[in-house]
């Protein structure tokens, strides 16, 4: 029985087709995928450049009763947006709330309740308060210091 195969010539030809197939399928990925990488980068830098601007402040958290008032300042050159406001409680429960839109130089007060907290009935006590920038969460501020 003869056998027969492709010749040389069709074989060479075969061979560099699929890899130049091959190597085209590899550049678009590469492409598209080095594309997005820079876009994702470039976003966070500019995000972060940004943010550097940020800055947020307690300036005063005062327990009234069963209400803890909480004065929050935006200290840096740009808005921050949206606050988020955490108060952890020694019982290891927190309470948390959203000042919207903090601009730059305001200070806004919340007012913030539940958790037992100044109870007579509990004997419940603020551990210590947060605020973090939602657009910037490594800006923010924490004070265990209630008045």
């Amino acid at each position: 029985m003869k056998r027969k195969g492709i010749s040389p010539l069709i074989g060479a030809v075969l061979l560099i087709a699929f890899t130049m197939a091959v190597a085209a399928i590899l550049t678009a990925w590469v492409t598209t995928f080095t594309q997005d990488t820079a876009d994702t980068v470039g976003n966070e830098s500019e995000r972060l450049v940004e943010c550097s601007y940020a800055g947020l402040s307690i300036y005063d958290a005062v327990l009234s009763g069963e209400d803890v008032t909480i004065s929050v300042a935006n200290t840096g050159t740009v808005p921050v947006g949206d606050v988020t406001v955490i108060t952890f409680l020694d019982n290891g429960s927190v309470i948390d709330s959203e000042i919207t839109g903090l601009d730059t130089g305001d200070v806004q007060e919340i007012t913030m309740s539940g958790g037992g907290i100044g109870s007579s009935d509990s004997n419940v006590d603020i551990d210590r308060v947060r605020i973090t920038s939602e657009d910037c969460p490594e800006v923010s501020d924490e004070t265990s210091d209630i008045a």
